[in-house]
């Protein structure tokens, strides 16, 4: 743990002393913002309509920035799958993506839909991996810290707090396989799904390890949407014998360089592979969603000050606006008393929530925070 970040983020998860904790949030569907222009949002935000992630839109409603920098790594495949249209079908593509997925996706001004339909996957059998892994060989020279933004991260040194964002394993091995395809695998091809999983442990650790001596690490994240609102896709068990051997590697290599805090993004109701991720260090849990039954005073109480917290605000009180906004703030600020978490919606913002009802609640969410 470095005491010299000023980073409002670090110092609420590592428990050390704040103004208060940061104002942040987690993104906006795009229909969102296309509901929002009609109701006050100005003009100029028209641009950012097809964004999930709107840093400008963001700026615009204050949220801090904090004082951080993330070190890219290079882990996507080398080289990528040949880009090609397949068909199209009026406000949808099919297409082979760079990493060598099919899938139908629609266009940004389409409501009907944000989320591409995945036809198929690179990975269905051993020898499909085979060919695959070939664009994943952790010996690759190409693979490596990306020297602007270590340059960049080292400038801001020694306030300021130094991010790796890491796709999970879970995640990574889903996105070659599809998750139909994956749950099957664990049985059919145990032996291929650890390789698999070893090779992404070497691809993220030995980059991690290549970084210069005098860089830090302090925070890690992990993208990692491995449940439904019914709880994980794997059990517990698969777990720890499939992914959680290439978290300890990673994660290990990772707090060689003094990593003292690491999120993993799972949306839906994950609780039950909680314990596995704290064992190896992934000590944040986010976005915590409401509606997948995710109680964080109870996740609080089973696993003590150890779990961090992030998100947590239910979505539906912001659709009713006014005195329901007020009991859902009400409802969370105890746990906000307790340190360790950071309170925010529980997932992106969706289009069923008016601008007015948004900017109440932001309002709201300040006062309490003491902004």
């Amino acid at each position: 743990m470095r005491t010299e970040i000023t980073d409002r983020t670090y110092r609420v998860y590592t428990y050390q002393s704040v103004d208060r904790v940061p104002d942040i949030e987690f993104g906006y569907w795009p229909q969102t913002i296309r509901r929002w222009l009609k109701e006050g949002l100005p003009a100029e935000f028209a641009s950012e309509r097809g964004k999930m992630f709107s840093a400008a839109l963001d700026r615009f409603l204050g949220f801090d920035e904090g004082n951080q920098a993330r070190v890219g790594l290079r882990t996507s495949l080398h080289p990528p799958f040949e880009e090609a249209v397949i068909e199209r079908r009026g406000n949808a593509t099919l297409m082979r993506d760079a990493s060598g997925i099919v899938a139908l996706r629609y266009t940004s001004e389409v409501d009907e839909s944000s989320i591409p339909h995945f036809v198929e996957f690179p990975v269905k059998t051993p020898a499909d991996w085979r060919e695959v892994r070939k664009r994943l060989r952790p010996d690759d020279p190409w693979r490596g810290p990306d020297a602007a933004s270590v340059a960049a991260a080292r400038a801001k040194l020694p306030t300021g707090m130094v991010v790796v964002g890491l796709t999970g394993f879970y995640g990574h091995l889903r996105n070659l396989m599809g998750m139909e395809n994956l749950s099957l695998a664990f049985y059919e091809y145990p032996a291929m799904v650890r390789e698999m999983a070893d090779w992404w442990a070497e691809n993220l650790a030995r980059q991690i390890e290549a970084l210069p001596a005098d860089l830090p690490v302090d925070f890690v994240t992990w993208w990692e949407d491995m449940a439904s609102k019914n709880g994980p896709l794997v059990s517990p068990k698969t777990f720890r014998e499939f992914l959680q051997p290439g978290y300890r590697r990673v994660m290990g290599a990772a707090r060689k360089r003094g990593c003292a805090v690491s999120h993993v993004d799972c949306d839906g109701n994950p609780h039950d592979i909680v314990a596995n991720w704290l064992e190896e260090g992934v000590n944040v849990m986010f976005p915590l969603e409401v509606a997948a039954g995710v109680d964080p005073y109870a996740w609080r109480k089973e696993f003590g000050r150890e779990l961090r917290l992030r998100g947590g605000i239910g979505k539906a009180p912001l659709v009713e606006g006014g005195r329901a906004i007020d009991r859902e703030l009400d409802r969370i600020k105890p746990l906000l008393e307790q340190g360790g978490y950071i309170p925010h919606l529980d997932h992106l913002v969706p289009p069923d929530i008016p601008y007015k009802h948004y900017r109440q609640y932001l309002d709201k969410k300040r006062k309490l925070i003491g902004k």
